[in-house]
């Protein structure tokens, strides 16, 4: 078992709702969430939810899936970043972790 976790800028959740349909994930949630730039932390993280503006509004996209359609997402997702290079300021991020243990 897997826990995937995608984040994107409030602009792209349409593309990611079709994406995890598209892949045959069959149960998700998603939450808002708020990316912020200060100056006095400047975490070395390229293409970041706000390297550019002070606050931007994002969604975090969360599920638990067997590692083969996980494999299936993250395949999905680059790809998405890689045909549309307007993103590339805010592409996609998606994340795959091991889970452990579960009750």
């Amino acid at each position: 078992m897997k826990l995937l976790i995608i984040l994107s800028i409030e602009e792209h959740t349409q593309e990611v709702r079709k994406l995890l349909r598209e892949e045959g994930v069959p149960m998700y949630s998603e939450t808002e969430i708020y990316g912020f730039n200060t100056e006095e932390h400047k975490p070395d993280l390229s293409n970041w939810f706000a390297q550019n503006q002070d606050e931007r509004f994002s969604k975090m996209f969360f599920t638990f899936q067997e590692e083969q359609a996980v494999s299936r997402v993250l395949d999905a997702v680059k790809q998405y970043n890689r045909e549309h290079s307007e993103t590339r300021y805010s592409p996609i991020h998606a994340y795959q972790l091991n889970v452990e243990a579960s009750a």
